[in-house]
């Protein structure tokens, strides 16, 4: 199959799959989700995911009996279920089906949705294209939730300008980009915005910060500005699918390209890294 769907026990393509009109997720995003990198029908760090996962629904007053052993058998059938041996999986969790009040409804089981399709990784040579936002997110950056409409108004403003991401700052302190991180090297250094409340403690980010030390580069986890940015001798996008994607206009304006070595140096490190994690869990 091209593509998978899953809701409460029910297997479907996506297209075809139905959820109830009055699940909590449809009028309040009163959820959490997640989004996992399958490569040849494997989980790349299931394991964090699934804690950040749980750090959420923890955060949000959300129950959700499920074990972690039962999810998972869950999310590999649906992986399994596509063709490709390159994946984008996303699952999430809302609070449960209920007539609309604000305050939490009494007795009611958490609705879990996933969906599988086909999605190569980013293409990492070229370099690409931001703008950069005022960050009107909500106190709570760090919580996976539903709720991501100033993202999705950013990204829509990033498309309609020609560009692959938007760039966060709150007066002129950067914190990520739209739906990634971001990390800037200057003088052989990099450097991110601390894992806070104002940024989403990604998985990649972690990883990515891990080879970096593992190969001699200093790490700098603390704030920029969007001067520092502009002024980066490299500027790295991370995500799922994303490991380390080069920015080389930041509003229109050229920016980088001054330690290319490096920055190759670090893609491979952690490509290197992702393939080997992928090859031990075959």
């Amino acid at each position: 199959m091209e593509n998978i769907g899953y809701y409460n026990g029910t297997f479907a393509p996506i297209e075809q799959l139905k959820i109830p009109a009055l699940d909590r997720g449809v009028y309040f995003g009163d959820g959490v989700y997640e989004a996992l990198r399958v490569e040849r029908h494997r989980f790349f760090a299931l394991k964090e995911h699934l804690t950040r996962f749980r750090d959420s629904l923890t955060f949000m007053h959300i129950a959700f009996p499920m074990t972690d052993e039962a999810l998972t058998a869950i999310l590999q059938e649906a992986a399994d279920r596509v063709d490709s041996d390159s994946q984008q999986l996303y699952f999430q969790v809302t609070r449960g089906t209920a007539i609309r009040t604000h305050a939490f409804p009494e007795e009611v089981q958490a609705n879990l949705m996933i969906f599988s399709r086909g999605v190569p990784l980013a293409d990492l040579q070229e370099y690409r294209r931001v703008v950069v936002l005022p960050d009107t997110r909500w106190g709570h950056c760090n919580i996976k939730s539903l709720n991501l409409i100033p993202s999705v108004l950013a990204a829509q403003t990033a498309k309609e300008r020609g560009c692959s991401e938007a760039v966060f700052h709150k007066d002129g302190i950067v914190s990520e980009c739209s739906s990634s991180n971001l990390l800037l090297l200057k003088d052989g250094i990099l450097r991110t915005a601390p894992s806070d409340e104002r940024i989403l403690p990604g998985v990649t980010r972690a990883h990515f910060l891990m080879i970096a030390r593992e190969i001699g580069v200093t790490v700098d986890e603390s704030t920029f500005t969007l001067e520092e940015m502009q002024d980066a001798d490299e500027l790295m996008i991370t995500s799922t699918s994303a490991h380390g994607l080069p920015v080389g206009f930041v509003d229109d304006k050229p920016v980088c390209g001054r330690d290319a070595a490096l920055l190759r140096r670090l893609q491979k490190a952690y490509r290197d890294y992702f393939w080997s994690c992928i090859d031990a869990n075959e």
